[in-house]
């Protein structure tokens, strides 16, 4: 499990480094090989191997000329590339992935339990004050064993 948050910058050559405790994880786990794609909210994602290939199964069980589902391919599979930490543990972000989340110089990296985040430092600030009500609202329900009702049409609001 990845977790925890952890301040980078994008050097002269457009890597972050992956933290050391992270690295450690990627070993243990056997987590080698990658795969970077566009994000929602702002972020790029980042899932070992075994766990794209699990997303990706997810995604492709939909007719690939559903509407919908086809617009969602083609941006999760266009900007999506195959990255390995180097023996200094940094990863190379390429350029259309970064145009796409604002980074620059200052970024966060973090686990997500099954997969990473890269961020814009001051995007990812603001995402986190955007959410806080909410983060309570929900980590009421989910800490006390209530079932949150995601996707569901409430007092007129999808949830």
């Amino acid at each position: 499990m990845y977790y925890g948050e952890f301040q980078s910058r994008l050097d002269d050559k457009n890597r972050i480094t992956v933290p050391t405790r992270f690295r450690e994880t990627m070993n243990v786990l056997g987590h080698a090989i990658w795969h970077m794609t566009r994000g929602f909210d702002g972020c790029i994602f980042l899932f070992h191997q075994d766990e794209w290939r699990r997303v990706c199964s997810l995604i492709d069980r939909y007719p690939a000329m559903g509407a919908q589902a086809l617009d969602f391919r083609r941006m999760w599979y266009s900007s999506a590339v195959e990255v390995r930490p180097d023996p200094q543990g940094r990863i190379p972000v390429p350029a259309a992935l970064r145009d796409m989340a604002g980074l620059d110089k200052d970024v966060v990296l973090f686990g997500v339990g099954d997969h990473l985040e890269i961020w814009d430092k001051e995007t990812w600030r603001t995402f986190q004050r955007s959410k806080e009500a909410e983060y309570k609202a929900t980590g009421s329900l989910l800490l006390t064993g209530e079932q949150p009702r995601w996707g569901v049409a409430e007092k007129g609001v999808e949830g």
